[in-house]
């Protein structure tokens, strides 16, 4: 039998033992820092390895300066067992779920604390495991495990309906857990396990299948001594939508208040389910989800939970972490007891976040609660890679809440009009659920945009979190700027779902911190309203433009009566006057007026009204997007038109933006041979009736402050840049 390697760490010399030493087996993940905390007591570590060397597939390794010695695994259980005897180890701990079984064989072997080894399997295997847990009347999922796929599916066909999980049985994390819809999904699954080596480098020679369990999910962990269990964290798993191969991925990990209801209730069966699986000394932590009914129990471990970054997270927010009370519960067992049912606290919020989105470097650093951020040059580029780890901790929890929405999303740009194109109907949905005005936030605007202006080139941000569309910020871009796509806007804003202001920040950051890559280009924001979703509460600059209002939110006749008598009177004797003569106002729709050419119509009419000073006239740009954009809008009804008739004729016509609680007058133009009429008054009062009709809480008459809008006002805003 081959001899047991030992290798002597720099900086230590094995004959000059502290009187204290203990043994980390496989000090990877959490594990890996470990033997630095105890150092920090004045206390020694070996490193054990349960390997030759160390194990390819862990990402975390040991730093080998902070142990006293090497010890690799060389299949001479009794030679290491000596050598530890000899060294005068107190305590053998499991640096990783790798040597959780090696741990128990050592610690019982050398006469120390541990959980023995009688039901060592029954904390590695997810089968045994989950046996032995529902023997104690704990609810886990219905499983069984196989090496043929007939049997799966038959268990599936008479025992448990699709959806099922199906996972390797020894391996850990969300190495080859899938989620299985279809019989299809089973047999897919089933070959991507069986007989593949999982990350632990077991082959696995059975597939376990399980009844998929839907609910949030938590983790607990515990230190324990001598069946004693303390709670040492409460954690909420956040998740991507769980599909067949990213029903194991995690998200997020919030750290929650342990001095609560829940995780009074969630630690109750922790403790339940340490006690049944014979863990009763160390680290331990249990995966629980709870459904409609209650706990169910995912799996369990007896080691530390996580990784470094997390032990060091809950460090900075609570001031200790599972390892610390780990290292106290071998060095001052008496105090830990003591202190046993204490709960923390949580002030403020803290999370971490998982970052699937490398095009989120540079920019999430400047986030008020992003405490740490470190990113990986060497993750290959996979649907589900991980790029980096960001740490969020701040006294405010809404703060972090916001943040991580931020976050969690995943950008792009959009620089072709065929990927806007392709944008439109998701981000049309999105429109409908914002406090943006239907037609400005349009794609069919923004689309119509690009037509008058071919020198524009699209740069369209976008964000999505699991999958869906949540934030859409449509911008053009030429040499010198990028900025919103016309100034026939009055007003501009992201399109985002109504109050979703974190999606909005995250968009803006991103285009800022994207823009200032591209330079010389620079982000000019114009026609913001103070209340818009980008705009969150930021101080406007000049040049501010008023925008007249009238507040119709308690009816046409509240409105009248804020109106002085010459205004009703003048107003009632041109309804009258245009009666007289026959003329009238109607809202055009699609369905009785959708075979005039509005486009056309408008533009005449707005010429006729205004002559060489008409917008339209005089700015070709103008009226092609008039010719592009009213067409679409009208169809689609973000575009309310009134036509002025007249003996069988339309003599003027009102463009007029839909809003989500409002109705913008955006412009018009009639034959001034009816100027006498006052048109203009007439579909303006037309309008409003409509906006009334519609339960609009406003009328708007947008940007300037010309004295024919004031007279129906009751109130402005202004709208400006922003900084």
């Amino acid at each position: 039998m081959a001899d047991l390697s030992t290798k002597a760490a720099p900086g230590f010399r094995s004959e000059n033992a502290p009187p204290r030493t203990v043994a980390i087996v496989d000090p990877y993940d959490a594990g890996s820092n470990l033997a630095l905390a105890f150092a920090q007591k004045g206390v020694s570590a070996i490193m054990v390895g349960s390997t030759p060397d160390i194990a390819p597939q862990e990402g975390t390794v040991f730093d080998p300066d902070t142990f006293r010695r090497l010890l690799f695994w060389q299949d001479d259980m009794a030679q290491l067992v000596e050598t530890l005897r000899h060294e005068g180890v107190t305590h053998v701990l499991a640096g990783s779920e790798r040597g959780t079984i090696l741990t128990d064989h050592l610690a019982e072997a050398l006469g120390l604390p541990g959980n023995g080894t009688a039901l060592s399997l029954a904390r590695r295997d997810k089968f045994i495991m989950i046996e032995q847990v529902r023997r104690a009347g704990l609810r886990a999922p219905p499983q069984m495990q196989s090496d043929r796929l007939d049997d799966i599916l038959k268990w599936v066909d008479q025992h448990c309906p699709l959806p099922v999980v199906l996972k390797p049985p020894q391996s850990k994390g969300a190495d080859g857990v899938r989620l299985c819809r279809s019989r299809d999904a089973v047999a897919q699954a089933f070959a991507d396990i069986y007989d593949k080596t999982d990350t632990m480098g077991h082959i696995n020679r059975t597939v376990l299948a399980q009844a998929y369990v839907c609910g949030t999910e938590y983790v607990l962990d515990t230190v324990s001594v001598a069946g004693n269990h303390r709670l040492a964290g409460v954690w909420a798993y956040g998740k991507p939508e769980a599909d067949y191969d990213t029903i194991g991925l995690i998200s997020t990990k919030e750290l929650l208040n342990a001095d609560s209801p829940l995780a009074e209730r969630l630690f109750a069966f922790a403790a339940q389910v340490l006690d049944a699986l014979g863990i009763v000394h160390g680290a331990g932590h249990c995966e629980i989800i709870v459904d409609q009914h209650g706990p169910v129990l995912v799996e369990a471990a007896s080691r530390l939970h996580g990784g470094p970054a997390a032990h060091r997270m809950s460090f900075d927010t609570l001031g200790f972490s599972q390892m610390d009370l780990l290292v106290q519960s071998c060095l001052q067992p008496d105090q830990f007891l003591k202190d046993i049912h204490q709960r923390y606290p949580l002030p403020g919020g803290a999370v971490m976040a998982l970052l699937r989105d490398k095009t989120l470097q540079g920019m999430i650093e400047m986030l008020p609660s992003v405490r740490t951020v470190s990113w990986s040059e060497t993750v290959r580029p996979t649907p589900n890679a991980v790029f980096g780890l960001a740490t969020l901790i701040h006294p405010e929890r809404a703060v972090v809440a916001a943040d991580l929405s931020i976050i969690t999303c995943r950008y792009d740009t959009l620089k072709t009009r065929t990927a806007v194109e392709a944008l439109a109907p998701a981000w049309q949905a999105l429109l409908r659920r914002s406090h943006c005005n239907r037609a400005f936030g349009s794609p069919a605007w923004y689309l119509a945009a690009l037509d008058a202006q071919p020198h524009l080139s699209p740069w369209v941000v976008t964000a999505y979190r699991n999958n869906e569309l949540v934030g859409v910020l449509a911008l053009v871009k030429d040499s010198q700027t990028c900025r919103f796509a016309t100034n026939l806007s009055d007003y501009n804003d992201v399109v985002v779902s109504a109050n979703d202001h974190a999606t909005a920040q995250g968009l803006l950051l991103y285009a800022r911190h994207h823009l200032s890559l591209l330079q010389p280009a620079r982000l000019e924001l114009d026609c913001i309203r103070a209340d818009a979703a980008c705009a969150a509460g930021a101080a406007l600059t000049a040049p501010a433009t008023i925008c007249p209002f009238a507040d119709i939110s308690r009816g046409y006749e509240k409105w009248l009566e804020t109106r002085s008598k010459r205004f009703q009177t003048t107003l009632k004797a041109a309804e009258k006057r245009a009666a007289a003569h026959g003329l009238f106002v109607e809202k055009l729709t699609p369905s009785r007026h959708g075979h005039l050419n509005l486009s056309d119509l408008f533009l005449a009419l707005h010429r006729e009204r205004f002559g060489a000073a008409s917008l339209f006239a005089h700015t070709p740009t103008a009226a092609a997007f008039v010719k592009a954009a009213l067409p679409r809008l009208f169809h689609t009804g973000d575009a309310m038109v009134f036509g002025l008739w007249a003996q069988g004729h339309l003599i003027g016509l009102n463009l007029c933006m839909v809003g989500p609680n409002s109705l913008g007058y955006w412009n018009a133009g009639f034959k001034s041979a009816f100027a006498q009429f006052s048109p203009g008054t007439l579909m303006i009062h037309a309008a409003l009736r409509e906006a009334v009709a519609c339960g609009f809480a406003e009328f708007d008459y947008l940007r300037g402050p010309e004295a024919y809008k004031m007279k129906w006002a009751t109130d402005c805003r202004t709208i400006g840049r922003l900084p």
